[in-house]
């Protein structure tokens, strides 16, 4: 059995179980052929030990960096997923499939991304004022949805 089989069949395991399977659907190809993306795991997750978080830990992270003001209060604000140097590889049956950006509790922005020709990773202009609250969502398809935050 290959990996993708084999993907497949504990993301439809999970579904009849049901448990945190969701199939979602790829809207950028034709109806007749609409091909199924595996998103199998959508659990918070969190560090075991914050003070020594693991590679696989950091890989999930998105790491929040604020750049120059526009000089009309936007802020560029750039979002990588992948902190200290780690980065989240990008496969067919292994992504970040979206992130969202909160500002102080506000969804402020939302990108969906595909599997694999894409790595997870946005810059925003984001209107910000002193002692905003920053936070990103990411979810990856195997191993839950994973945050940050960072205060401006």
């Amino acid at each position: 059995m290959n990996r993708r089989d084999a993907f497949k069949k504990i993301g439809i395991a999970s579904i009849a179980l049901g448990t945190a399977g969701v199939l979602v659907p790829n809207m950028a190809v034709s109806q007749e052929k609409i091909p199924s993306k595996l998103i199998i795991n959508r659990q918070r997750m969190s560090f075991a030990d914050p003070q020594n978080p693991s590679d696989f830990e950091l890989k999930h992270t998105p790491e929040i960096t604020f750049l120059e003001n526009d000089g009309k209060g936007f802020t560029r604000v750039k979002i990588h997923i992948g902190s200290k140097g780690i980065v989240h590889p990008t496969e067919e049956n292994h992504w970040i499939d979206h992130m969202k950006i909160f500002k102080n509790d506000t969804l402020v922005a939302f990108t969906e991304f595909e599997n694999g020709p894409i790595r997870g990773y946005a810059e925003y202009y984001i209107k910000l004022a002193t002692n905003d609250v920053v936070l990103v969502e990411v979810g990856c398809n195997l191993h839950g949805i994973w945050t940050n935050t960072s205060m401006f």
